[in-house]
């Protein structure tokens, strides 16, 4: 969900890097013959991924034939990631990348792997191509198996080449209950390609956007609930819109999407949380038995 700079190292330096370690001169030399061919699907990688066509790269079980997916995968886990290898540095790069450590595809958790864009399990010639890259936590990088796309809007954002925070798309919804729940949505303008839209929403979907916001949602509620039971200033559902709104502002200003913003911004909305709703949250288990005061 949040674009960030593409690693600058090219399919050449990692394959460069991982030859180092391997003691099969047999395979090496298989290996090393294909960079030219690693190479070419890298700069076609670069083109399609920019025209938002890379679910028009074919599968391939092998690189140019004669170096298969599994030894490609084999590679990448034996030689590109495994820990004090020649090529681990790379690896390491990338993961370091993502600002704050914050992973760019659900823009919340922890980053701990590297996601394979188009995976390595259907694309051999990507398994160790640094731009098919991406560094993750690893629920997002678990959730990504689900990516099959056929078309365009099947895709999902890709942090070196998409960016949709430009525009307000995340809203969020008040469900009155007892505690209340915060719904969120993929709402993308409607001045957007289609294309555009459909994978923003297929990208909230796969990753479960909408029910990883709505945990966090659930905790943040409790500190709400302090603050208008405790808070002087706030006397009347007015004063407690009024309040939730500026905290909304300020949760969309360093990150416009933010599922706090959206959050915020529902509360101050709803005319049943801001005239009562809101003590439904002293019901709420995370309280741990505190009593409404």
């Amino acid at each position: 969900m949040k674009k960030i700079r593409m690693p600058t190292f090219t399919v050449a330096q990692a394959l460069g890097s991982c030859l180092g370690s391997i003691k099969n001169e047999e395979f090496v030399s298989r290996l090393s013959a294909q960079e030219l061919t690693l190479s070419d699907a890298e700069a076609d990688y670069r083109a399609k991924g920019q025209d938002g066509q890379l679910y028009t790269i074919v599968e391939t079980g092998s690189v140019g034939g004669t170096v298969s997916l599994e030894e490609m995968k084999i590679i990448y886990s034996n030689t590109f990631s495994r820990k004090n290898s020649p090529a681990r540095y790379i690896y390491d790069a990338i993961r370091a990348a993502a600002p704050g450590g914050i992973c760019p595809l659900c823009n919340q958790r922890v980053v701990s792997t590297l996601d394979h864009h188009l995976p390595k399990s259907r694309h051999a010639a990507f398994s160790i191509t640094p731009m098919n890259l991406v560094p993750a936590c690893k629920d997002c990088n678990t959730d990504s198996q689900a990516r099959m796309p056929l078309s365009a809007g099947e895709q999902t954002l890709h942090p070196y080449f998409d960016s949709v925070d430009e525009e307000l798309w995340l809203v969020g919804e008040v469900i009155p209950s007892s505690p209340p729940v915060i719904r969120f949505v993929a709402a993308p303008p409607v001045t957007w390609s289609i294309d555009k839209q459909a994978i923003l929403i297929k990208h909230f979907q796969v990753f479960r956007l909408g029910e990883l916001y709505s945990t966090h949602a659930a905790v943040e509620l409790i500190n709400i609930y302090q603050d208008i039971v405790y808070a002087g200033n706030l006397q009347n559902p007015q004063q407690i819109s009024q309040h939730l709104s500026s905290l909304a502002l300020r949760r969309r200003h360093p990150v416009l999407n933010s599922w706090q913003g959206a959050m915020y911004q529902a509360l101050s909305t709803s005319a049943w949380f801001c005239e009562g709703g809101y003590t439904e949250i002293s019901n709420s288990p995370l309280l741990g038995g505190f009593e409404n005061a």
